[in-house]
């Protein structure tokens, strides 16, 4: 009688064992699903999702304290004055580091450009003192290394300064409150600008950085100017000007010359780069509207995409957007003949000059332009995809065939197919003219997020919340590779333009690059601090460019990073630093590069 009960007491345990499983089963797939959704809706603070015992309710202190730290981190250099208040003594060790690299220079006419820029950095490290209330380091500071200064005007304005000791003071001494306020211009050869930044890289610390990325504009390959200000500067202190440690703002001549030949320098850097610096495109007042953004190839328009079911076309550059009369497209659409075309309302066109397209009833989720027939393509949450003539900005037809919304599109090479990914867990394959899809690729298990052609067109490329990447022959639907080792959700993926590698990057912070042939991961790219949204490959395959949701843009170099994948260490994680640009935008709407010339444009929003 014994051994059936306790079979029964096994039997009903177990049974409560999985029901359990299956609700933490149902549950990772509820939080995930929402976690997916808030990330495409920007929505960064998701935490609180993962932490059920977190508690909602703040006393009134707390909030207060709250409001106090968010005014605070607002102010101007905040980081520099909290960084000196909290430890004047690491100002102290990072300006005699640099002192210490530069004494140690064996070459006499290194040590001398350099030691320029000593000067204004010892000057602003006693100001923000003073300005961050510490007066006796202050003091202190000034008599350890008031004597690295030799020069007339350096001591006549030492003098003056070690006379300052507020910010009051500050205000009222005019020489003192020109040097603070304007930017001192140090000139460097290019070997001890890279002497300098290498510096930086390895010693520099976040008070010298800030300083120096404050108060002082580092000019190459520029060492005559000095000498035609010093040349006038008897003749400018005749006249009364303000002088700055005997550099003097020119209203007009020598300035006037100097700043066209900075222009001048600076165009041909850019000309003579095979690579364009980053573009940024920044659209105001819409960091809670904004959901996706995009340009035309001959970068001559700009289209954003909102959470009021909104298309706003902007021109850019000459491009002025008029009302044109209706023309029939280049190309046949699928099109709904029985109905009729309306022209553009006057209302159809905002205060700031953009063109408003409205049909779309949910929130904007991702665009595409199509050049030779002139469509803008946008998918949305109201499961639809809608193609827009930019001739006259009307909707041209609407592609039904998805039962749940639209997250992310994709176009083939010389536009002939497109495909989408939805929270349906599929990807579709579309042409202009029809109005259903030609292919269904079912097999993730959740959220298909972005998708991605192949350069050949033959393979379609898919990322999903399954944490899983899975490359789809485009033709007959088959499933040729299931990648997997993300540790998270996917978010964006790019091809090698030989078609040779496949990028993919997501929740994990990371960027894995996979060989197709061998269909094994070479190496993960990892220097992003939050989750990564955005990938392209350089049109000539030696840059990948990445943004995450801070609002920061990487730039990796292939040849560096897939032969460190290849060198066959049990370890492909990549330790090399790349190029990082701090965009200053909320969110980034999109990244990619743009013909031949490889520009590297961002769209952000402010």
């Amino acid at each position: 009688m014994v051994l059936p009960c306790r079979q029964v007491t096994s039997t009903s345990s177990t049974k409560r064992s999985d029901q359990m499983k299956m609700k933490r089963t149902k549950l990772d797939v509820i939080n995930a699903t929402v976690e997916s959704y808030l990330k495409r809706r920007r929505y960064q603070d998701i935490d609180i999702f993962k932490k059920p015992e977190k508690t909602y309710c703040r006393s009134s202190e707390e909030m207060t304290l709250s409001v106090t730290a968010e005014c605070s981190t607002s102010r101007d250099n905040s980081i520099v004055f909290s960084a000196i208040s909290n430890d004047v003594t690491a100002a102290d060790q990072a300006y005699q580091k640099l002192k210490h690299c530069i004494n140690g220079l064996s070459s006499d006419k290194l040590k001398m450009e350099l030691k320029s820029i000593l000067y204004p950095v010892f000057c602003h490290l006693y100001l923000e003192m003073l300005h961050a209330g510490n007066r006796q380091a202050a003091v202190q500071f000034m008599k350890s290394h008031q004597a690295d200064f030799n020069s007339d005007t350096e001591r006549d304005f030492l003098e003056e300064l070690s006379s300052v000791f507020s910010i009051q003071d500050i205000e009222l001494r005019p020489f003192v409150n020109a040097f603070r306020t304007r930017k001192y211009k140090v000139d460097l050869s290019d070997e001890a600008h890279i002497i300098l930044q290498k510096f930086l890289t390895k010693h520099g610390h976040v008070i010298l950085m800030q300083v120096i990325n404050t108060h002082v504009t580092v000019i190459k390959n520029l060492s005559d100017l000095y000498s035609v200000v010093d040349e006038n500067k008897e003749e400018n202190e005749k006249k009364g000007d303000i002088t700055i440690n005997g550099h003097v703002e020119q209203p007009c001549g020598t300035g006037v010359d100097r700043e066209m030949r900075e222009l001048q320098e600076a165009i041909r850097l850019m000309r003579n780069s095979a690579h364009q610096p980053l573009r940024i495109f920044a659209v105001n007042n819409a960091i809670e509207n904004a959901s996706c953004g995009i340009i035309t190839s001959s970068m001559d328009k700009l289209a954003a995409g909102f959470s009021t079911a909104e298309i706003r076309l902007w021109g850019i550059g000459e491009t002025v957007l008029t009302r044109p009369r209706f023309r029939n497209p280049s190309i046949k659409l699928a099109c709904n003949h029985s109905s009729t075309v309306e022209a553009l309302d006057d209302d159809e066109i905002d205060e700031a000059g953009a063109v408003v397209l409205r049909g779309h009833s949910d929130v904007i989720h991702d665009m595409r332009f199509i050049a030779e027939p002139e469509v803008l393509l946008s998918v949305s949450s109201d499961r639809d995809m809608r193609a827009w003539r930019l001739n006259d900005y009307t909707c041209a037809a609407v592609y039904s065939g998805h039962n749940y919304p639209i997250w992310c599109m994709d176009t083939s090479v010389f536009n002939l197919y497109i495909a989408t990914g939805s929270h349906d867990r599929t990807a579709k394959l579309w042409s202009l003219d029809r109005t259903f899809p030609l292919r269904i690729y079912a097999g993730h298990f959740m959220d298909v997020n972005c998708v991605r052609f192949h350069p050949n067109t033959r393979y379609l490329a898919t990322g999903s919340s399954d944490k899983t990447v899975r490359l789809w022959d485009k033709d007959d639907g088959n499933l040729k590779r299931v990648y997997v080792g993300a540790q998270s959700t996917i978010f964006s993926l790019a091809f090698s333009p030989d078609g040779k590698y496949l990028a993919s990057a997501g929740d994990d912070k990371c960027i894995s690059i996979w060989d197709l042939t061998t269909n094994a991961m070479l190496t993960e790219l990892k220097g992003h601090q939050d989750s990564v949204m955005n990938l392209d490959w350089s049109s000539d395959g030696e840059f990948i460019a990445s943004s995450s949701l801070d609002g920061v843009v990487h730039l990796w170099s292939t040849q560096e990073y897939i032969k460190t994948g290849n060198t066959g260490s049990s370890n492909p994680t990549s330790t090399v630093n790349p190029q990082a640009y701090a965009t200053n935008c909320s969110s980034i709407l999109s990244l990619r590069y743009y013909g031949k010339n490889n520009s590297f444009v961002c769209i952000g929003t402010t």
